[in-house]
């Protein structure tokens, strides 16, 4: 009885504890799914779709309806998925609780629009899903985006700055900022300019990297100047030339962001685009180990930066707990993409636990682009931890009262203290 009774406790208060979610792509603008081919084929899911069979040209359909439509057969083979799981919970947010078919869309729909009338996506997220803090991904020309600071903070992306930088970003960069790039001395001071249009609404500054990509402390500034001429004439750049850029621009924002309090998020471990791979994800797990050990001075030149990193690959797992369990300033966050699988989950949560002090990482965020799924992701992650959790119990690693304020740590309270967030 008294086992039971603490199983019960788990499972009660893991659902009702709050969380920070700390990457989205949410848009702030429109937070709602506008139909159901946005839940649908949330892409975790149109991936594992294309992968059984469905014809890449159903994601391409014009009429929302008709692309669900000629999805359904398709739902079938991956029922069993653990993205699907979570899609059976946004189901259920529209009282639809039964197989998804052709005769049975129209239900669905009906349900749907029934639940979107008088949606508040701010409101839901707060009171259904628990969420206290959500981070948006901004790209350096969202200058002119505005959103509710006390629920939400920004998350500075930098590809289009660097590893991603063209001849048209930097067109926009010169136009936003009423610069001339062309240079190292301009490619600083666009960067000053935009920190200090971000900096009062971002927590982070983020970046995914390729694994074949490293930053570089010791990067040549004559190597950044030929990929900048290069970049403003349409040219091609060469391998070094772009690992230049890219750590040169890494670097001036960890001086800037060093006194700000600001984290440095870096998303590993996936490769894309790969050609032939499953649409629309187009992308492969890859662990490079070389890669991790480049980022190892990083961690220690900028010791004031606080480093959340994030991987999709199980492989990478132990490495980067290593690595967090090394450095003070580094963190673990997270289940990514390709390790959003209840076994990953699991195994990951014991080794973190068991490895590194409570405070060095983030059970949860949804990467999630309507609030919809952000309910579907948190409901995975809140019934896998309390599983796992009380596993851990029943195995006397810990009693009831350590797992519940670990859960409230995992989920809550180490993102207010990583990323400084007001209470």
């Amino acid at each position: 009885m008294e086992r039971e009774k603490r199983f019960i406790k788990i499972f009660e208060e893991i659902p009702n504890t709050p969380v920070i979610d700390i990457h989205t792509h949410l848009n702030p603008v429109r937070l709602k799914a506008k139909d159901l081919s946005e839940i649908i084929l949330y892409h975790y899911i149109a991936t594992e779709l294309a992968s059984s069979g469905m014809p890449r040209e159903i994601l391409d359909i014009e009429d929302p309806d008709e692309r669900v439509r000629r999805v359904i057969p398709f739902l079938k083979n991956v029922r069993n998925t653990s993205t699907f799981w979570a899609l059976r919970r946004v189901f259920s947010l529209f009282d639809f609780n039964e197989e998804l078919t052709e005769k049975s869309f129209a239900l669905l729909k009906d349900k749907f629009m029934d639940f979107e009338k008088n949606f508040d996506g701010v409101s839901f997220l707060r009171k259904r899903v628990k969420v206290e803090k959500a981070f948006l991904t901004l790209q350096f020309t969202d200058t002119g985006l505005t959103f509710d600071t006390s629920f939400f903070t920004g998350s500075l992306r930098l590809e289009r700055l660097s590893k991603e930088f063209s001849k048209e970003s930097l067109g926009m960069l010169e136009n936003l900022f009423s610069l001339k790039v062309n240079s190292v001395r301009g490619m600083r001071e666009a960067v000053g300019e935009v920190f200090d249009k971000f900096k009062e609404r971002i927590s982070t500054i983020t970046i995914s990297l390729n694994p074949s990509e490293t930053i570089v402390t010791d990067h040549r500034e004559e190597l950044v100047d030929e990929a900048i001429r290069k970049t403003e004439t349409g040219g091609r750049l060469s391998l070094e030339e772009k690992n230049a850029l890219l750590s040169f621009v890494v670097e001036e924002f960890l001086k800037l962001i060093k006194d700000e309090g600001i984290v440095f998020q870096l998303m590993l471990g996936v490769e894309r685009p790969v050609v032939g791979a499953s649409p629309p994800d187009y992308a492969i797990v890859v662990n490079e180990p070389s890669q991790l050990l480049s980022l190892c001075p990083l961690f220690h030149k900028y010791k004031e930066v606080s480093f959340d990193l994030i991987s999709a690959s199980r492989t990478q797992t132990h490495e980067l707990d290593v690595i967090a369990k090394n450095y003070r300033n580094v963190y673990v966050s997270g289940f990514w993409w390709y390790s959003y699988y209840p076994s990953i989950m699991m195994e990951r949560t014991v080794e973190k636990l068991q490895m590194l002090p409570v405070n060095k990482w983030c059970a949860f965020f949804s990467d999630a682009q309507v609030p919809e799924w952000v309910f579907g992701k948190a409901q995975l992650v809140k019934h896998q931890l309390a599983i796992t959790l009380s596993d851990l119990v029943e195995k006397e690693y810990l009693d009831l009262q350590l797992a519940l304020e670990t859960a409230r740590s995992l989920l809550y309270e180490n993102a207010l203290e990583i990323y400084r967030l007001k209470r």
